[in-house]
């Protein structure tokens, strides 16, 4: 790519970058930036000329970015950014005198286990704060962000490779542990930690928390490699009901130990030591790197990340 020249370059290009990257679309980004369609294709042939580089390629979905434009939009959004912040002077960032509605995709267990210990905090920093949770995977929480719709992502699992283009904050670790109901007959106590023996573990019927149906999940893999397999005899779409299915019968089941830890007592459970090795994973703050000194989500990620 030739060097701009900068006395020749118009900056307000960028920002008919920045809405061509959000919408995919021509026809869309003009909208979105009040200017006619030819006005903004006329736009992308300058940016075009500019770079040296195509930068998006008509497909039958609407435009796909090329390598350079998906290597120039997090700079592209951090100069957008500065320049925002510039033209917009204000004082030190006072979340009590915030009035926003801040949007948050997360899964279910980020909620309960990101979310709920931080929202008393929240609320008593910025009252007037209306915190929005939707629903999120990984495909559509990324487009999101890079349209700006929704300001924060909290995920994990299917989260672990990242754009480059997203800042990613880790909230916590997870682990997981097995559960079953107090006083089961399988339990066994060493030291101060209950432990159940892999005899039992795979002769006991199992509650597998199968969002999309499957009947299978990562305990069968690592019981295959130890030459076992489990008694699959309930699956549930939902994590949150899998502790009192437990809780009232004789299967056991295998989840998040935040999970577990806050559900133990509503449900009479018991958490024990698995008798095999699952990998721990990561959830993530995710947000887009132009907007991560924006002072709203930086507040908003700090007091999802220290509960």
């Amino acid at each position: 790519m030739k060097p701009l020249d900068l006395t020749r370059f118009d900056l307000n290009l960028l920002v008919v970058l920045e809405a061509l990257w959000a919408e995919r679309h021509v026809g869309r980004a003009a909208q979105k930036l009040h200017l006619s369609q030819s006005a903004t294709s006329h736009a992308l042939s300058r940016l075009r000329t500019a770079f040296d580089d195509q930068l998006f390629i008509r497909n039958p979905r609407g435009m796909a970015p090329t390598p350079l434009a998906v290597e120039l939009m997090p700079r592209v959004a951090a100069v957008l950014e500065s320049v925002r912040l510039v033209a917009s002077p204000r004082g030190p960032f006072d979340p009590a005198r915030l009035q926003a509605t801040l949007s948050v995709a997360a899964t279910d267990h980020a909620v309960l286990t990101v979310i709920a210990p931080a929202l008393a905090n929240i609320q008593a920093a910025a009252p007037e704060v209306v915190l929005k949770i939707g629903p999120v995977d990984g495909d559509s929480a990324m487009r999101q962000l890079d349209a700006g719709e929704i300001d924060l992502v909290l995920g994990s699992g299917s989260f672990a490779q990242i754009p480059q283009r997203f800042d990613c904050q880790l909230a916590h670790k997870e682990r997981f542990v097995g559960i079953a109901r107090k006083g089961h007959p399988a339990l066994v106590k060493r030291g101060k930690t209950l432990h159940m023996a892999l005899e039992d573990f795979t002769r006991l019927p199992h509650i597998l928390v199968s969002p999309r149906g499957d009947s299978r999940g990562a305990v069968d893999d690592a019981l295959e490699l130890l030459g076992h397999s489990r008694q699959i005899s309930v699956t549930c779409p939902s994590f949150l009901a899998v502790p009192f299915l437990v809780g009232a019968s004789q299967s056991i089941a295998v989840i998040a130990e935040r999970v577990a830890l806050q559900m133990q007592e509503t449900a009479q459970l018991s958490l024990f030591e698995l008798p095999l090795a699952l990998p721990t994973w990561e959830v993530l703050v995710i947000r887009a790197r132009g907007r991560a000194n924006e002072p709203a989500v930086e507040w908003l990620t700090n007091m999802l990340i220290t509960n």
